[in-house]
């Protein structure tokens, strides 16, 4: 009733734009950090608190009658390790599903893949497509830099492409009107 109140008693003005601030937050800092080290994680654990304002709560989605529940996000940021993505069962809708619900990412501790790790390594190829597609930020520590995380095993040529979107997720002009 409030809120038709107020619609009824003073005129709405909109205040056109698309651009999140958020964004120019990290405009020239660094993206992508490799390899893991205390300095990666003191980096994202910075931008994190930056960002989420010291506060998180619960992200919980229900997809395909399934509950996916992410116990660190703030303001539009989700922080998650890559194993509670990519290390469960999750597949395309679930991933478009995060995507259309968070406007960045941080993502921690992408380990080396590679055929041991087949299962992960496509989910996580499935996930950068997700978050590139929807212009989403990617804040992540990695054990290497994007070209080296895949060399062998099925799906390394594949790979090739998740690499260059994620090099050009990490460009300063990367979803600057998203």
């Amino acid at each position: 009733p409030y809120a038709r109140m107020l619609k009824r008693e003073l005129t709405i003005h909109a205040f056109g734009g698309n651009r999140d601030y958020r964004k120019q937050r990290l405009a020239g800092r660094q993206k992508y950090f490799w390899p893991l080290t205390d300095q990666a994680a003191r980096a994202v654990q910075a931008i994190w608190d930056d960002l989420s304002g010291g506060e998180s709560t619960t992200l919980t989605l229900e997809i395909n009658a399934r509950r996916i529940v992410f116990p660190r996000f703030a303001n539009g940021v989700l922080r998650s390790s890559f194993w509670e993505l990519c290390g469960q069962p999750l597949g395309p809708p679930d991933f478009l599903a995060i995507a259309s619900h968070i406007r960045m990412l941080i993502l921690e501790g992408i380990p080396r893949l590679s055929r041991s790790n087949y299962n992960e390594a496509r989910r996580f190829v499935l996930l950068i497509d997700a978050l590139y597609d929807a212009g989403i930020d990617l804040i992540a520590t990695a054990v290497e830099r994007p070209e080296l995380l895949y060399i062998e095993g099925t799906g390394s040529f594949d790979f090739e492409r998740t690499a260059s979107r994620l090099r050009e997720m990490q460009g300063p002009d990367w979803g600057a009107e998203k």
